[in-house]
C-alpha cells in the first residue's frame, strides 16, 4: 500500500512536469469555458430573471464553465498514457516493481490537482466579476475540492480509452463524451422549464447534481442534501470509469 502511494505520487509529478511544459494546452482548456462562460451570460444573462427566474445568471453559470475546464483537462489525461505506450515508456513501467495500479493512478491524479488549478483561476474569476458566494471562503474550497474530484473520475474515460486502443484519436473522444452529459443537464436554465422528455434525462444525469451542489454553494448556502447528492454522484462516476480503467489495465497487461 505504501509503495504504491509512493510511486503514484511520483508518477503524479512526472504528469505535472509534462503538463508544465506544454503551458499552451493549458491556456486552451482555460480559453476555451471562459469564453463559453462570458458568452453565455453576456447572452442571456440580462433575461434570465425573467425568462426563468435566475437573477443571479453568472453565479448560475459559474459551475457550468468549471465542469467544462475540468473535463477539458480530464479528457487529455489518456494522451499522455498514449505517448507512453508509442514511445515504450508505459512497457518499461511495467517491467518495475511498482504496483499496476500506480501506473494509471499517478496520471489520474496529476489531472486532478490541473483540475482544481483550473477551478480556482474561473472561480476566482466569478468572484471578481460579482458572481457571489453564498457560502464564503469554505464554499470556495469546496467547489475546487468538488472539481478536482470530478477531473479524477472523469480521466478515468480517456484513460480506459487509452489503455484499450493505444490511439491518440480515440482517446481523444474522452473530452467529447461530456457534451451530451453537459446539454442533457440544467446547464443553462432551470430543468423546471425543460420538455418532459428532457427533465426525466436530466434527473437521471449525474452532471445535474454535481452542477446543482456547486450552485447551491454559490447561491443558496449549504444545503447538505443538495451536497450529499453531488458528492454521490462524483464518486457514483468514479467507480463505474475507474473500473472501465482497472479493465483496460488488466486487458493491455494481461
Amino acid at each position: 500500500m505504501r509503495r504504491g502511494l509512493i510511486d503514484s505520487y511520483y508518477l503524479m509529478v512526472r504528469g505535472l512536469r509534462d503538463a508544465l511544459r506544454q503551458p499552451e494546452v493549458e491556456l486552451t482548456n482555460i480559453f476555451i469555458p471562459m469564453f463559453f462562460f462570458a458568452v453565455t451570460v453576456g447572452a442571456i444573462g440580462s433575461v434570465a430573471g425573467v425568462a426563468f427566474g435566475v437573477d443571479n445568471f453568472l453565479g448560475f453559470q459559474m459551475p457550468v464553465a468549471v465542469l467544462q475546464a475540468v473535463a477539458g483537462v480530464a479528457g487529455s489525461a489518456g494522451l499522455g498514457t498514449v505517448t507512453d505506450i508509442e514511445r515504450g515508456y508505459f512497457d518499461k513501467l511495467l517491467l518495475t516493481p511498482a504496483p499496476r495500479l500506480s501506473l494509471v493512478f499517478g496520471r489520474i491524479c496529476a489531472d486532478g490537482v490541473r483540475a482544481m488549478a483550473l477551478t480556482a483561476i474561473i472561480v476566482v474569476t466569478g468572484l471578481i466579476f460579482g458572481s457571489g458566494m453564498e457560502t464564503g471562503i469554505a464554499g470556495v474550497f469546496l467547489i475546487i475540492i468538488m472539481g478536482g474530484a470530478f477531473g479524477l473520475a472523469y480521466a478515468g474515460i480517456g484513460m480506459s480509452i487509452a489503455l484499450r486502443t493505444g490511439s491518440p484519436q480515440a482517446a481523444q473522444a474522452g473530452f467529447l463524451l461530456f457534451f451530451p452529459l453537459l446539454f442533457l443537464s440544467p446547464a443553462f436554465a432551470p430543468k423546471e422549464v425543460f420538455a418532459p422528455w428532457l427533465e426525466f434525462l436530466a434527473t437521471i444525469n449525474p452532471i445535474t447534481y454535481i452542477l446543482q451542489g456547486m450552485r447551491d454553494l454559490v447561491l443558496e448556502g449549504w444545503d447538505l442534501r443538495s451536497l450529499l447528492g453531488a458528492l454521490a454522484s462524483i464518486a457514483g462516476f468514479a467507480t463505474v470509469t475507474l473500473t472501465l480503467t482497472l479493465a483496460a489495465l488488466r486487458s493491455r497487461t494481461a
